[in-house]
């Protein structure tokens, strides 16, 4: 009895052993399994916090304990980031109050950030604002919210900082650049819309995306969001949009288009020019669009037909003039002659029917022995053609014909190329040989006499004189070439007469005796006596006459 007692005293020991084992196992691996659970929670809220604390932005956190305890106020725990530290400069450190972090920002922003603070926490309000540290004007950026857990229940209240200085700095300059860029918008929206003619723009499919206010005004619509949305074109006197055909050859050819465009405007018809210019959108060459002006030519129009009719009328009057006349064109074709031409150079009608070029022209009259003898006939055809290209003003020249003929050329500048003009002065300019030589003998004569004479035109200019006069007043040539008039020639005798108290008075007594024909008689201060003899022609001219007395003759 006592041994099957005892048999079942030590299975039964046995059995409770085995079982303290097993929950001894049970319960180390469940501890092990809380161990590692514990373990990897505190890896992830430390790499959590790492994270946190490595991140751009700083913060300051208020944590609240668990909602079961009854006053959730009390045990709120306050954490101040590294990189906030860093950012405010806090001596503390991640150890700063709440308090060290209002009084790195100025009073009044320290202030405002307390008072977002409380809403936060007592009413759970999330803010935002920009605030000034105290210092540096360093701008920082401070935003707080309320965190929660998935079960809502109550986690903290964090306020985000981050410096937005450079930022802000970024900020404000594009905001000035985008002024500016608006307001260079402005002053060519300005401009454009100053001018005054249509101007517009299209894109690569020809629509409109830009207009002014003078194309608004021709268009007849009410704004240029109108034109633009209900893409009105212009339209010619017959209704076509013939800009947007113009614009489309423009874009295909890659050049600038341009046609005739009648409008009626007010109930007159007036003269338009459209004209479209391609240009390429962007950087690549792919897209074309084009920019069109409409240009009022109404009054060029005019100009153009009267000029024409003047230009006519002009070319009728100098058909009917002696003077050759032929105008050769820009291509250096013959334009026009009048008869006097033809027969100047002795050219036939069917000749000159055929508008011979100016080079045609000079062989002819070559042929024909009328040109002047030149020795290199190649480079004085290059000098004639070059006034095609390099005259500016009127030129004029000599022509010596080897018939003995010398004929005077005028060559202009004139709307349809060059005019010439010809003109016979072969009798002119012997005439003027004659003269001259009637000149120099008359001159000789003159330097021949032993008195001195003077004469002058009708306009008081001295004309002639002689060799005697130069010597009886002791005067320079050089004093006599510029035709001094009579008071300025008798100016040049006050040297001879410092006696005299008043030389203008004087002077003007010598004038009126001339000019009144009187003779008298002049003491210089070396005791020359002189007889002064004024003879007045019937035109008005003066010959005066200076004669020595006898005695100082024979002085001398």
């Amino acid at each position: 009895m006592n041994l099957e007692l005892i048999k079942y005293v030590i299975l039964a020991s046995m059995l409770i052993e085995t079982i303290m084992i097993i929950i001894i196992v049970v319960l180390q691996m469940k501890m092990y399994r809380y161990q590692r659970k514990i373990y990897f929670i505190k890896r992830d809220r430390e790499r959590c916090n790492e994270v946190l604390f490595s991140a751009k932005d700083g913060y300051f956190c208020f944590v609240y304990p668990d909602q079961k305890v009854k006053d959730a106020q009390k045990g709120i725990v306050e954490k101040c980031s590294r990189r906030l530290a860093v950012m405010l400069g806090l001596k503390s450190g991640t150890a700063s109050s709440f308090d060290d972090v209002t009084e790195a920002f100025y009073k009044e922003d320290g202030r405002l950030l307390k008072k977002y603070v409380t809403l936060l926490q007592q009413e759970g309000h999330a803010f935002e604002d920009m605030l000034k540290l105290r210092g540096n004007q360093r701008l920082i950026c401070v935003y707080g919210s309320r965190v929660h857990g998935a079960d809502n229940n109550l986690y903290c209240d964090i306020v985000w900082f981050r410096d937005v200085t450079a930022e802000a700095a970024k900020i404000t300059d594009l905001e000035r650049e985008k002024m500016e860029v608006v307001n260079e918008v402005k002053e060519l929206e300005n401009m454009v819309d100053g001018l005054n003619y249509p101007l517009w723009l299209r894109d690569d499919n020809l629509n409109l995306i830009a207009v002014n206010k003078k194309y608004v005004e021709y268009s007849g619509a009410t704004g240029k969001k109108e034109v633009l949305q209900l893409g009105v074109e212009l339209s010619n006197s017959n209704g076509e949009t013939l800009a947007q055909k113009v614009a489309a050859e423009a874009q295909k050819s890659k050049k600038m288009q341009r046609r005739a465009f009648k409008m009626v405007r007010d109930g007159s018809l007036y003269n338009y020019e459209v004209q479209e210019n391609p240009y390429f959108i962007g950087d690549t060459l792919d897209k074309i669009g084009t920019v069109g002006y409409l240009a009022d030519n109404t009054e060029l129009e005019k100009l153009k037909r009267n000029f024409k009719a003047n230009q006519n009328s002009h070319l009728e009057i100098l058909g009917t003039l002696g003077t050759a006349f032929a105008i050769f064109d820009e291509q250096t074709n013959l334009f026009f002659y009048n008869s006097a031409f033809r027969d100047l150079w002795g050219l036939d009608n069917e000749f000159l029917e055929k508008t011979p070029s100016y080079l045609q022209f000079l062989e002819i009259i070559r042929e024909h022995k009328m040109l002047p003898p030149v020795p290199d006939f190649k480079s004085y055809k290059e000098d004639e053609m070059a006034v095609f290209s390099g005259l500016w003003g009127t030129r004029e020249d000599l022509l010596h014909l080897p018939d003995g003929r010398t004929i005077r050329r005028f060559r202009t500048p004139h709307p349809n190329g060059v005019i010439f003009a010809f003109e016979d002065v072969s009798d002119r300019l012997a005439t003027m040989r004659r003269l001259n030589d009637l000149t120099a003998a008359q001159q000789a004569i003159l330097d021949n006499l032993s008195d001195s004479v003077l004469i002058f035109g009708v306009n008081q200019r001295l004309k002639f004189y002689n060799r005697a006069y130069l010597k009886l007043w002791s005067l320079d040539f050089d004093k006599m070439q510029d035709e001094p008039k009579l008071d300025k020639l008798i100016s040049y005798q006050k040297l001879f007469f410092s006696n005299v108290d008043d030389w203008e008075a004087f002077k003007q007594s010598m004038m009126n005796n001339i000019t009144q024909g009187r003779k008298f008689n002049l003491l210089r201060d070396d005791n020359v006596n002189i007889a002064v003899s004024p003879l007045i022609f019937y035109d008005g001219s003066i010959m005066i006459t200076y004669t020595v007395q006898n005695e100082q003759r024979k002085a001398q």
